[in-house]
């Protein structure tokens, strides 16, 4: 399976969704089971996790339109930008559309994968749907057919068609579903139903720290975590990269982290960059100064006036990076970048 950080998302939530319930009609022969938290379903080895919570991305009152409207804005912008991926734009709308399923409905979503773009992926999804709901709206929105078999107690759901890209569907629990690789579906059973160790270390204690912080902030919505933030930077002979810098010196990160929220006006991220000394973190703040620096002043007023609303700092063998706006002008840097 091809994917993208956070996964290729729009086949994920779509297909993936697809088995979340094809020909079960109400009833699933998966042992009854307290599978934990959803991050729990990202086996040992994943060193990519991301977290979204529902609830804050869509909360229950007045400003729930403007929040996600703000997010999909944003997602649709950095697509259409230098450096973004078009998968990565309307995905929410994408997802209904291609499932017949809200987002909205659902509790928390995870997704986990061995490394960046790695094949080993999969999306966790807490929700509410019956099985005959959620396979009658993935069958009339996708076509395809899914057979169930047993693993380690779980289900898992393979496509009987749609070629080598079609996703895997894991009945883990009741409520809660992974869809992605064959590899990674069934791992996510395992964490649940068998022995397999969950995500720990590193990645995962960076994940439960990542949090926008700072008074009069919305309440963090999604946040991230890898042992490979380099990976998911521009190349060194990329448009936005200095001739006179090098961002190889991010590969001294030994885990990053982001978080993002929203409140449909306004747009907060943080994310850090942790080393293994006080060094490695001072050449990952010198450079990313730089780069605000060479950008700044390559940029139109615009955009230029967005970087100047990046802030780093360094605490030791960490350093911070964050940005503070309102939605009109972050998508204009997600355009830009």
């Amino acid at each position: 399976m091809q994917s993208t950080f956070p996964l290729d998302r729009r086949r994920l939530l779509s297909a993936g969704a697809a088995a979340l319930l094809t020909g079960l009609a109400g009833c699933s022969d998966s042992e009854s089971v307290d599978p934990g938290a959803p991050t729990d379903q990202a086996p040992a080895g994943t060193g990519v996790l991301v977290r979204g919570d529902t609830a804050q991305l869509y909360p229950d009152d007045a400003d729930a339109p403007a929040a996600r409207e703000a997010t999909e804005r944003l997602l649709t912008a950095y697509g259409g930008g230098a450096a973004g991926a078009d998968d990565d734009a309307g995905l929410v709308a994408d997802f209904e559309s291609r499932t017949g399923l809200s987002v909205a409905e659902a509790d928390t979503v995870v997704i986990f994968a061995d490394e960046p773009r790695g094949e080993f992926a999969a999306y966790v999804v807490d929700g509410e749907w019956s099985e005959a709901t959620v396979a009658d709206a993935i069958e009339d929105a996708t076509g395809l057919a899914y057979e169930p078999r047993d693993h380690e107690g779980g289900t898992v759901y393979e496509p009987t068609d749609g070629g080598p890209e079609a996703d895997y569907l894991g009945s883990v629990a009741d409520g809660r579903y992974a869809v992605g690789s064959e590899a990674a579906v069934e791992a996510a059973i395992e964490t649940a139903h068998a022995d397999r160790g969950s995500v720990s270390g590193a990645v995962a204690d960076a994940l439960e720290d990542a949090e926008v912080t700072g008074d009069g902030t919305p309440a963090t919505s999604v946040v991230a975590a890898t042992d490979d933030p380099r990976a998911y930077l521009p190349p060194d002979d990329g448009d936005r990269v200095p001739d006179i810098a090098s961002l190889d010196v991010y590969e001294l990160a030994t885990v990053g982290t982001l978080a993002y929220a929203t409140d449909g006006s306004s747009v907060a991220v943080d994310a850090e960059l942790r080393a293994d000394s006080r060094g490695d973190a001072r050449q990952m703040a010198d450079l990313t100064v730089t780069a605000r620096s060479f950008l700044r002043n390559d940029a139109d007023d615009a955009v230029a006036a967005e970087l100047s609303n990046i802030g780093i700092d360094q605490d030791d063998d960490i350093v911070t990076v964050s940005y503070r706006s309102d939605v009109e002008g972050a998508a204009v840097l997600a355009g830009y970048l």
